[in-house]
């Protein structure tokens, strides 16, 4: 009964604010869009994705790395920051470039020792004419303090200098497999990586120079999760808080729109953690091909790509 409130809670709380969105006069010339939107999202951060993480087995971690074909036509990879060195035999991470978005992968013994199956989702955050500053903070719908009230500053070294990425929200989770958390990006923290001025914090100055457009892999569009009861209820909750719009309710499975992309949530009182299941990435050239990588399925379709993690969970348990 917890289970079936608890959905209940969430989904009429999401459809009850949308109605009232939306109860306005249905004559055109006397809508003022700009208005209704300052009215009811007028405190709240922008939301935008930033990348996604994933932990996979050795096998999975191998071939992806070490696919040659695969990564001349697909995407960028790199070990990361500082200097975006090419993926070599010693790496236990790495990362795949897109023109907004990146995904992390991480193999089986990777430095923060997670485990196979662990996920998180980053967004970055923004303020309308707010620069960055330590005490910057989430402006939300609604207040609450049982949720993204804690916080990590997170620095960089380049060259002999700690440098101040960006400074993340989050809600406490003990125990979850699927962390999500929100930054606010440091521009100063550009000018130290590419010696340039930025005005501004933009993903795509981040990640031009490993950005490869010439090859298919360009974002990622949709995030698919299958979440325990716990998890459900506080990603559900966070991105309401921060604004986002439901833009769909399939029975249980609520599709919300994180910011860029479509956060597709399901919730489960049957499975061990939560995880994601599947990604859709948005291709720069057509393509018609299917790649398995170890335990983890690439379906290309079109403009279209999806990454499926269900062997990955499967074989991983």
């Amino acid at each position: 009964m917890l289970y079936r409130t608890i959905l209940s809670i969430l989904c009429y709380t999401f459809i009850i604010s949308c109605h009232k969105q939306t109860r306005v006069p249905e004559e055109p010339s006397v809508i003022d869009r700009e208005k209704i939107d300052a009215v009811f999202r007028k405190d709240v951060s922008k939301v935008l994705l930033d990348h996604l993480y994933v932990v996979v087995d050795s096998i999975t971690y191998a071939r992806l790395t070490k696919d040659n074909k695969w990564k001349d036509m697909y995407a960028s990879l790199d070990l990361g920051l500082p200097d975006f060195a090419p993926v070599d035999n010693c790496a236990t991470t790495c990362y795949l470039r897109g023109h907004q978005h990146y995904i992390e992968i991480l193999g089986p013994k990777n430095k923060y020792n997670e485990p196979i199956g662990k996920s998180g989702i980053g967004f970055s955050l923004k303020n309308n004419h707010e620069h960055f500053h330590l005490g910057v903070k989430p402006k939300l719908k609604a207040a609450k303090d049982s949720f993204l009230y804690a916080t990590e500053t997170v620095n960089m070294p380049i060259g002999d200098n700690e440098n101040l990425w960006f400074k993340a929200f989050y809600t406490p989770s003990p125990g979850t497999a699927l962390h999500t958390w929100y930054g606010f990006y440091n521009p100063a923290f550009l000018d130290s990586l590419y010696k340039k001025n930025h005005t501004s914090y933009e993903r795509e100055a981040f990640l031009k120079p490993t950005y490869a457009d010439q090859k298919l892999f360009n974002g990622i569009k949709e995030i698919h999760l299958n979440c325990t009861i716990n998890d459900y209820r506080r990603i559900v909750q966070e991105l309401r808080y921060l604004g986002c719009k439901l833009l769909d309710r399939n029975g249980d499975t609520l599709t919300i729109a994180g910011g860029d992309v479509k956060i597709n949530i399901a919730p489960s009182s049957k499975i061990e953690y939560s995880k994601i299941t599947k990604i859709v990435c948005r291709l720069n050239n057509k393509d018609h091909s299917i790649t398995q990588l170890g335990n983890i399925t690439i379906t290309n379709q079109g403009t279209k790509s999806i990454w499926d993690f269900e062997e990955l969970h499967k074989n991983n348990r």
